[in-house]
């Protein structure tokens, strides 16, 4: 998993809308293609959604 892209869609992070902070070093963020990402200290560790398969 590239931890600077959405593991579903490949979309680069730093294009995403701002993040909703849980905690100092945690934060949930909507990607476009619609799935929840969960980011510790700015690092994807996590998606509501797996991966496009084409």
């Amino acid at each position: 998993m590239d931890i600077h892209r959405c593991p579903r869609c490949g979309w680069p992070l730093a294009e995403l809308p701002a993040a909703q902070p849980v905690s100092r070093r945690l934060e949930y963020v909507r990607c476009v293609c619609g799935s929840w990402l969960a980011r510790l200290d700015g690092q994807v560790v996590g998606a509501t959604k797996g991966q496009l398969t084409r």
